[in-house]
């Protein structure tokens, strides 16, 4: 069990984060249109799995290919953010 003075160290040891903003916004949008090409361009087996419900997005690109994609995004705008933060820049 974690005693309330360990749990009050911790949490005072904790460096502020960035707050949203339409920078941070432009940032993650932008990587997760890059997570989803590379996704889209490195699987090995495009369109395997649920299809998308675009018509024209059917035959080569599925759910699991967007899911990725925007996980990878995620992941990729994430350290962006927090990269530029730690510089001041965001």
């Amino acid at each position: 069990m974690i005693h309330l003075s360990l749990l009050a160290a911790a949490e005072a040891n904790v460096p502020s984060t960035t707050s949203w903003s339409p920078s941070v916004m432009a940032i993650m949008v932008a990587a997760n249109i890059l997570g989803i090409y590379i996704a889209a361009k490195t699987v090995k087996r495009p369109g395997v799995g649920t299809p998308m419900p675009i018509p024209g997005l059917a035959d080569n690109f599925s759910v699991s290919q967007l899911v990725a994609g925007t996980c990878l995004g995620h992941i990729i705008g994430a350290g962006i953010i927090l990269g530029l933060a730690s510089g001041g820049a965001v």
